[in-house]
């Protein structure tokens, strides 16, 4: 072997030995299946809940007012329609400070399979095509999501709260801020009810010695923040006016009730990071957009 062949051959091994010696950030990095404002959704993410969308198929017997090439692509375009969806929620929540610890996405998971119980538990994974990974995955978004719907309910509770407070009359305030559909309309008008027919408790222990004219503060109820005036009284009933900000609990599959302005909220913020060019989708049909 000739030097020159030989000083070649030493100079690859020692490279090939120095490349397994050295960090990793030379490794090539995997493409993402979107940016969303500068941050990324993984490809591994991305065909995991793939996975979950072909298990369950949401567009099973409902036909498309366009069709699509492939019926495949309706279910990837949802995939990272959702995917996309929680990471602006997961963005929000953290501009204010909240985050699901792992010791509360694990509460929850264990709180399921007691229900469920093990076996019944983890066949509903499997057949709705969880992996242990993706469904975790999937129970911190949906924590995020309610978490960061009760702390945008609470500052429109404070809001409503405040006007009030500065002489805004209740109907008004009602009309405005109330998520009630039944009341809303009316100012919050409620009509003539006894103490016991509160589905609410801690409602019904509030408004028993309102004085008439009054308004509650916020109360916390099972439905959201609740503010109650009481109109007029007679013997054991009261009339009742209320404004009601939903902040839904969690329930076996997801927020009870999301209101209609959380989604707003979420699209208006899409439409914004879009217009921007701040949402890059690499996968589905959309990719680019």
């Amino acid at each position: 072997m000739g030097v020159a062949l030989r000083r070649v051959v030493l100079l690859l091994v020692l490279g090939a030995l120095s490349a397994c010696d050295a960090p990793t950030v030379g490794l090539a990095h995997a493409a993402p299946a979107a940016v969303v404002d500068g941050h990324e959704i993984s490809m591994k993410t991305y065909q995991a809940r793939l996975e979950v969308s072909r298990h369950r198929d949401p567009f099973a017997g409902i036909p498309e007012a366009i069709p699509s090439p492939a019926p495949t692509q309706r279910l990837e375009d949802f995939t990272i329609e959702q995917l996309v969806r929680e990471e602006i929620v997961r963005q929000e929540a953290e501009k204010r400070g909240l985050t699901v610890s792992d010791r509360a996405v694990q509460s929850r998971i264990d709180s399921l399979r007691t229900r469920a119980g093990s076996a019944a538990f983890s066949a509903a994974l499997s057949r709705n095509g969880f992996t242990d990974d993706s469904f975790r995955a999937y129970e911190r978004a949906l924590l995020t999501e309610v978490a960061l719907i009760q702390a945008m309910a609470k500052d429109r509770a404070g809001s409503a709260a405040q006007e009030l407070k500065s002489g805004h009359a209740f109907a008004a305030v009602a009309a405005r801020w109330s998520d009630d559909t039944g009341t809303f309309s009316r100012g919050g008008d409620s009509g003539w009810l006894r103490p016991d027919e509160i589905p609410e408790p801690a409602l019904a222990a509030a408004v028993q010695s309102l004085e008439t004219g009054s308004v509650t503060g916020i109360i916390q109820t099972n439905r959201g923040e609740v503010i109650a005036t009481v109109m007029e009284r007679r013997a054991d009933q009261v009339h009742l006016a209320v404004i009601l900000v939903l902040a839904p609990a969690v329930d076996l599959f997801g927020p009870i009730g999301t209101p209609t302005w959380f989604t707003k909220s979420i699209d208006d913020r899409e439409a914004a990071l879009r217009r921007a060019g701040r949402i890059d989708v690499k996968v589905a049909r959309h990719a680019g957009g």
